[in-house]
């Protein structure tokens, strides 16, 4: 008991009372000064890293050099910094005022370093996958306009790629930042990679087609071949795309059946959503008629078409006689119409061409026989 009031006496003596008074004052001086600088520097980061959007212009924000999300990620990355690290520094000085030796000078220096180094690998990575980010949204921003300019379809693949390529500039990134921070300690990362290129040369073994395919997928949306929508041929299977993704697209025929083939199977593509198409009808008339009358009559319905069919985008053209089959005169007409009307142009136009005929009286084909009798008489030799 005596002891303990020794203890007691001796804490609070006026010498200990003074000593701790100053240090008090001193740490509450370190951590003021430390909030004051915080906030300078803050207030200096939001100046020189001001986002460029004025009065909900967000357009124009996004189409300049640096986005405001590069910006704005910079901006909290430095703010977020400054914040832990000045009350880290104050935090040490402060242990350092108690006497509260938890760390050395040269551990310090030493753990200050290592710090510093690490921020500046995860400052860099982030600061090139935005730049990386940055110049991908770019470029599809641009390829977008283009297809827009064409005419082309609402649901664009390029959007799919443009995720997958953020998604390999974002991870690839995280995977060299995590090797390099650990070489700052030191760690053999040898092993490690070649871990990774023979569990990637495995991979690519043991799945050529599934890497083919992946390929061949990236190459099909990269280069725009054929949207969602589009009425292609791929291989001989005729249809509407229904979907497009990395590894297979799916075909629709028209009769209902559902196509899917394998993206590195495809060899060959005929896309008919690719600008105006020709309708093209051939008309029949028989021998007997009067092949310019034809023309004429097929040349009036072709002017009254152009006129009431809409899909019809320039005047239905006759170019003439194409065929003499054995029953009939073939005259040929062309129609550029668009990409999904134009089989419609054609069975309207083969409707209206035949009454058209009709009406001037020029008869249809028909198959004829000419049969030839000789009667020959009972000669009688002289």
């Amino acid at each position: 008991m005596e002891m303990l009031l020794a203890g007691i006496k001796e804490w609070f003596a006026p010498e200990r009372l003074q000593n701790l008074m100053i240090d008090l004052s001193l740490s509450l001086a370190v951590l003021l000064t430390t909030y004051i600088l915080i906030k300078i520097f803050s207030g200096i980061i939001n100046r020189l890293l001001r986002e460029s959007r004025i009065d909900g212009n967000e357009q124009a924000a996004e189409k300049g050099a640096i986005s405001d999300s590069f910006v704005r990620s910079a901006r909290i990355l430095l703010q977020t910094l400054l914040l832990y690290g000045g009350y880290f520094i104050a935090a040490i000085i402060i242990l350092d005022i108690f006497d509260f030796k938890i760390i050395s000078s040269d551990q310090l220096k030493f753990l200050g370093i290592k710090a510093i180094q690490i921020i500046g690998v995860l400052a860099g990575s982030r600061l090139i996958i935005n730049l990386g980010q940055l110049a991908v949204k770019q470029f599809f921003e641009k390829h977008k306009y283009r297809d827009d300019s064409e005419g082309s379809t609402e649901n664009r693949r390029p959007e799919t790629l443009k995720k997958l390529l953020l998604s390999v500039i974002t991870y690839t990134i995280f995977f060299i930042a995590f090797i390099m921070v650990l070489q700052i300690f030191n760690v053999n990362t040898s092993a490690i990679l070649a871990s990774a290129g023979i569990l990637g040369l495995a991979v690519g073994f043991g799945a050529q087609n599934l890497v083919k395919d992946v390929i061949s997928g990236f190459f099909i949306l990269f280069e725009n071949q054929f949207y969602v929508g589009d009425y292609v041929v791929i291989d001989g299977v005729e249809g509407t795309v229904e979907e497009i993704g990395l590894r297979t697209c799916k075909i629709r025929q028209w009769t209902g059946q559902l196509n899917i083939i394998p993206n590195g199977q495809i060899t060959r593509v005929t896309n008919y959503n690719r600008g105006p198409l020709l309708g093209l009808v051939m008309v029949g008339i028989a021998y007997e008629e009067d092949i310019d009358q034809a023309i004429a009559v097929l040349n009036q319905e072709c002017e009254a078409a152009f006129r009431e069919i809409e899909a019809i985008i320039d005047r239905p053209k006759v170019q003439g006689v194409t065929d003499l089959d054995d029953s009939s005169v073939r005259i040929r007409v062309v129609a550029p119409a668009l990409p999904e009307e134009y089989w419609a142009v054609e069975r309207e136009l083969r409707r209206r061409f035949k009454n058209a005929l009709d009406r001037a009286g020029i008869r249809a084909p028909y198959p004829k026989r000419v049969l030839y009798q000789r009667d020959e008489g009972n000669s009688k030799e002289k």
